[in-house]
């Protein structure tokens, strides 16, 4: 499949249809309609064969260079990466793609994941390629190309325990545009210093606050991350 299938389409992951990351680093893509044909020969086609589609299936193939910049990964990929060796529902995720041309050739569904990586030659980069087997209907939804992301959290390092005065990296998607002094909470705190690394990380100070299960939050000119980003903070 040539790469100008990969230069039109953008593929999002979501775990709940509501927030999608970018899968970047795409190479290669390819959506093909699986249906199942059946005969429907009557004595009134005049010999000649006629068939009807009974069912329909759907699994875009998607391959991607996954590289490596110290521990970081695309947080895209790291969603997808999450459901191998998995089963029953973390063994999916809801993925969409859609035409960056603005066009309605736009899809969505629920999709099993099948991830096989291979190598590429290149040190600290390797090759994946992930087939999402459609798990029920897939629809057709308006283009969200030109609509621009929330902010997403998916995870922290360290996992748990920072305490005040300490610095956390805050790993996700979309923090382009982070905004000032307030863009980072913790517990509806300002962090007490941060800094955007790149689009899926940012590195924040601790401020001061209780011990326990708290909220994270990352706001940037389009809005906030959702509420559901817990984190353990220590004293």
């Amino acid at each position: 499949m040539p790469n100008a299938l990969a230069r039109k389409y953008g593929v999002q992951v979501s775990t709940d249809n509501t927030n999608w990351v970018n899968l970047k680093g795409i190479t290669d893509f390819n959506a093909p309609e699986n249906p199942t044909i059946q005969g429907a020969d009557t004595y009134d086609t005049n010999g000649y064969n006629a068939f009807e589609k009974t069912m329909s299936g759907w699994g875009p193939t998607v391959k991607f260079l996954r590289p490596m910049t110290g521990s970081t990964y695309d947080a895209g990929q790291e969603l997808v990466r999450a459901c191998r060796f998995q089963f029953g529902t973390a063994a999916r995720i809801y993925v969409r793609w859609f035409d960056k041309n603005g066009s309605t050739d736009a899809y969505s569904g629920l999709a099993l994941v099948s991830w096989t990586p291979s190598k590429t030659g290149v040190a600290d980069v390797e090759e994946v390629t992930v087939s999402f087997q459609g798990d029920g209907i897939i629809t057709q939804i308006s283009n969200p190309y030109q609509a621009t992301l929330l902010p997403v959290i998916t995870g922290f390092t360290p996992a748990t325990g920072a305490s005040v005065g300490t610095a956390i990296d805050i790993f996700g998607a979309n923090f382009t545009g982070v905004v000032a002094t307030t863009g980072v909470k913790f517990a509806g705190t300002n962090a007490t210093t941060f800094f955007l690394v790149n689009d899926q990380q940012i590195t924040a100070v601790v401020p001061a606050g209780s011990a326990g299960l708290i909220t994270v939050l990352v706001t940037t000119s389009v809005g906030a991350s959702t509420a559901t980003n817990n984190y353990t903070r220590g004293a």
